[in-house]
């Protein structure tokens, strides 16, 4: 969860003698959690962990001449939570920054998008204000700071709807996360221990959580956890490969589907916008194969689905259709709607169709769907390693024969969306 997002600017303070003492002036603070306020925001986040942040901002970038700005992920020492936080630096020399703190348990990765978007909106408001204040313009400080805190606000109500997610989202998580896509890539050559996943995950990202990344496969149902019995070694009598395992009992992949409904709405509906949208579906999926979609494919049809208000109009246009001049504007104010309708018809996640009377309708053109696979590719893996009793391979006979059992059981399962 969200706890708030804090604005600050980076000041010099040069004292009576002579010397500079560095503060950090609170800007705007806006919190989520209720027992956080601005007399008490030093229990979320204290003043070395804000030095700290701002010296992962700044550090290697002092001979970067005009504006510049960038992100920073991280945990902070003092308190129990963690950060992704956005850095300007203007033409002036005045430097500000956002930091958006989390939870522990949040799982960053999800919530990079609405922050980038809300420092590209920031790097406005920063100059504005810092016009406003040199230049001494009281109403036009009152009002930058009133778009500043709805800016902020709207980017916590994003994350927030961003925490909530259903399992179609949950399954875009996969394809989102490099971390997750490695575990998905490495255990569809054959199981591996937590461990040994932890060890593996480790030399792409420092200090994975792994339990967080398991969680979507978890409940999809894709992989199971078990514990196998290790081998002992003949010679130094040490117990090898035993422990918690990590087996693939389904395999996803992330695709795009007619939507029947509309179809079979339009044919039996008779209406005549019928054979122009089943020419279009036919014409697309003619030359669509899921599996032979690209990774980068794959994730722009997540990023759709994780971006809140592009999937509340992928659902919206799921049963229905619409007048372009008709669709319902469910969004919130700060969404510019047409460049949301551009984006989805660029994607090739609708199209738009004229009638007989030139009116522009928006349909569907491909759904979004988890395809679910049963992995049938590993059973000769694992029967070579069963022939041999695992005497010729490094994987255990134990995992083997795990492996096996845990398909069989698993194969009459279906994950529904």
């Amino acid at each position: 969860m969200i706890q708030g997002i804090l604005t600050f600017q980076f000041i010099l303070n040069e004292t009576g003698v002579g010397e500079i003492e560095p503060e950090f002036v609170p800007i705007k603070l806006i919190f989520n959690n209720e027992k956080f306020t601005a007399n008490n925001y030093s229990e979320l986040i204290e003043k070395d962990d804000i030095f700290a942040i701002f010296y992962q901002h700044t550090t290697g970038v002092y001979n970067v001449s005009g504006e510049y700005s960038n992100y920073h992920e991280g945990r902070l020492k003092k308190t129990p939570f963690q950060v992704l936080s956005y850095f300007r630096h203007l033409d002036s020399g005045s430097q500000y920054f956002a930091i958006s703190i989390f939870t522990l348990d949040d799982e960053l990765g999800i919530f990079d998008e609405t922050i980038k978007v809300l420092g590209n909106n920031l790097d406005t408001i920063f100059k504005t204000l810092d016009t406003a204040k040199q230049t001494k313009q009281i109403s036009l400080t009152t009002n930058i700071m009133k778009k500043l805190e709805d800016e902020l606000k709207f980017a916590i109500y994003q994350v927030d709807r961003l925490s909530n997610l259903d399992k179609l989202q949950k399954a875009a998580l996969i394809f989102k996360s490099d971390e997750r896509l490695a575990i998905l890539n490495i255990l569809r050559e054959f199981p591996l221990s937590k461990r040994e996943m932890r060890s593996f995950l480790e030399t792409i990202k420092e200090n994975p959580n792994i339990d967080l990344l398991l969680d979507p496969f978890l409940e999809l149902n894709l992989i199971h956890r078990d514990w196998v019995r290790g081998k002992r070694d003949k010679k130094t009598g040490i117990i090898r490969d035993q422990g918690e395992f990590l087996f693939l009992t389904k395999d996803i992949v992330l695709a795009r589907f007619p939507n029947e409904t509309l179809l079979n709405h339009l044919k039996e509906s008779n209406s005549e916008l019928y054979l122009k949208y089943s020419e279009r579906i036919s014409k697309y999926f003619s030359n669509y194969d899921p599996l032979k979609q690209t990774v980068d494919e794959t994730k722009k049809l997540a990023s759709i689905l994780l971006n809140p208000d592009l999937y509340d109009n992928f659902i919206l246009m799921r049963n229905k259709f619409y007048p372009i001049d008709k669709i319902p504007k469910i969004f919130s104010e700060f969404v510019d709607h047409e460049e949301m309708l551009k984006t989805l018809k660029e994607m090739d996640i609708t199209t738009e169709i004229k009638d007989e009377n030139d009116r522009t309708w928006v349909f569907l053109l491909t759904d979004i769907k988890p395809l679910i696979i049963f992995p049938l590719y590993q059973l000769t893996k694992i029967k070579d390693v069963l022939k041999s009793k695992g005497e010729e391979s490094q994987v255990n006979f134990e995992v083997a024969r795990k492996a096996l059992s845990l398909l069989e059981l698993t194969y009459p399962e279906t994950v529904e969306f």
